[in-house]
C-alpha cells in the first residue's frame, strides 16, 4: 500500500542517514560516535566514507578524495558538520518528480546502480543552507554498493541502553530566514507546522517553528535569532559555522538515566542545570515516578502534561558546532517547552563564561 498522500507528498518512509564532512577519518568526530555508542557497519575506502549505526540510527562520515564533491565543498566552507540529510522513500522517481514541480532545485539527478544485493536509486535537491536533502530508494540489507559490510568493529563501545531512532534534528538559519525555510520544507516535502517558540534570556532571545511530518516520521525545527547582530546561542552557531547548518540531533532512548550514566562515564559532557530546577520539577509536575537526585546527577530536565512527559538533556558542542540532545518519551510528544527557559539561561550563563557575551 502506498504512503504517498497530501500530507506525505513524497512518500518519505524516514531518515534513511546524515552525512557528517570532514577532511580526515581520523578526526574526534569519530571517536565521539564510539562513546556514544554507535559501530562501524560499513566502509567505502574509495570514496573515504564510513557508516555509524545504533538502533534505526546511521550516521556516515565523508571525508572524500574529490576536492569538488559535495562533502569536501562543504567542509571547505563550513568545516565539519551535517553536509547531507537522506531520506528514504518509497520511490525516487515519485518523490524527484513531485518535489521538482513543487519548486525544489535539482542538485543529483537520479542514479540508479545494481549490485548482487538489489537496485539502488539516488537523487538530490537543494535543502537549507548548502545542505542537500538526498531521496533513496534501496535493499534493507546492505547499504550502498560501493560500501563493504564488516563482520564486527573491534572499536565498538556499545551502551547498556541503546539509542533507537533520531527523533527531531534542529535547523539553525540567519534572522529572517525561518519563514523562508518552515515555506521550504512545508511546499516541498508537505510538512505541517506543529509548534512556534518565541525564547528569552537575560541578554538575547531565538524564534523557533516546528515542521514534521505525520506520525513523526520526521520532525526539523527551525531556529533563528531574534535580532540581527545578536550574541544569542544561535547566532554564535551562525558565526562559528559559518552559516545555516544543523545545531543539534536528538536521539532517543527507552532508558535515559541508564543511557546517559554511560556517556557521563566515557567523557561526554552535558549543560549543567541550576539545582533549583529540581526543586520546582514537583510543582509543575505530579506525574514525575524518577528519583530528582538521580535526575540532577545526570543533569535530565523533564517536562509534560497529566497525560505524560518527557526527559531529556543537551550535550556541549561535539562537531564543530553541533551538539547532541538525548531523550526519552513517556506518552508526551513535545519538545520541553516547560525547559526551553532553563535550557537557553544554561546556555547563554556558558556563553558568558566563553566570553562571547559580555557581563
Amino acid at each position: 500500500m502506498s504512503i504517498i498522500s497530501s500530507t506525505n507528498p513524497l512518500g518519505i518512509k524516514g531518515i534513511d542517514h546524515l552525512e557528517f564532512c570532514t577532511n580526515s577519518l581520523s578526526t574526534e568526530t569519530i571517536n565521539t560516535f564510539y562513546k556514544f555508542g554507535f559501530e562501524k557497519s560499513f566502509v567505502d575506502l574509495e570514496n573515504g566514507s564510513e557508516l555509524f549505526s545504533q538502533g534505526q540510527i546511521r550516521f556516515v562520515v565523508t571525508a572524500h578524495p574529490d576536492m569538488n564533491h559535495h562533502s569536501q565543498v562543504y567542509f571547505k566552507a563550513h568545516g565539519e558538520g551535517v553536509s547531507k540529510i537522506s531520506f528514504q522513500v518509497e520511490s525516487v522517481e515519485l518523490a524527484l518528480l513531485e518535489a521538482l514541480r513543487r519548486g525544489a532545485e535539482l542538485r543529483q539527478e537520479m542514479k540508479v546502480e545494481t549490485d548482487e544485493h538489489g537496485t539502488y536509486k539516488t537523487a538530490s535537491i537543494q535543502g537549507f543552507g548548502d545542505v542537500y536533502n538526498e531521496f533513496v530508494e534501496r535493499p534493507n540489507e546492505h547499504f550502498r554498493p560501493s560500501f563493504t559490510k564488516l563482520a564486527n568493529d573491534p572499536k565498538a563501545q556499545p551502551l547498556t541502553q541503546r539509542f533507537s531512532r533520531i527523533d527531531h534534528l534542529t535547523n539553525n538559519v540567519p534572522k529572517g530566514d525561518m519563514r523562508k525555510w518552515v515555506d521550504f520544507y512545508k511546499q516541498i516535502f508537505g510538512m505541517t507546522v506543529t509548534r512556534y517558540f518565541d525564547i528569552k534570556g537575560a541578554k538575547t532571545g531565538l524564534e523557533s517553528e516546528v515542521v514534521q511530518l505525520p506520525n513523526g516520521i520526521v520532525i526539523i525545527p527551525i531556529n533563528e535569532p531574534d535580532r540581527e547582530n545578536s550574541k544569542s546561542q544561535i547566532q554564535e552557531f551562525l558565526d562559528v559555522h559559518k552559516g545555516p547548518g544543523v545545531q543539534h540531533i536528538a536521539l532517543m532512548t527507552a532508558d535515559i538515566i541508564t543511557s546517559v550514566a554511560d556517556l557521563q562515564k566515557r567523557g561526554i559532557k552535558f549543560l549543567n542545570i541550576p539545582s533549583t530546577y529540581y526543586e520546582n520539577i514537583p510543582k509543575r509536575l505530579s506525574n514525575v515516578t524518577e528519583d530528582l537526585k538521580v535526575l540532577e546527577d545526570r543533569q535530565l530536565l523533564v517536562d509534560g502534561d497529566q497525560e505524560g512527559y518527557l526527559i531529556q538533556n543537551f550535550t556541549e558542542t561535539y562537531v564543530g558546532p553541533l551538539f547532541f540532545e538525548t531523550i526519552q518519551r513517556k506518552n508526551h510528544w513535545g519538545f520541553g517547552e516547560g525547559n526551553f527557559q532553563a535550557l537557553f539561561d544554561a546556555i547563554e550563563l556558558d556563553q558568558v563564561k566563553r566570553g562571547y557575551i559580555k557581563e
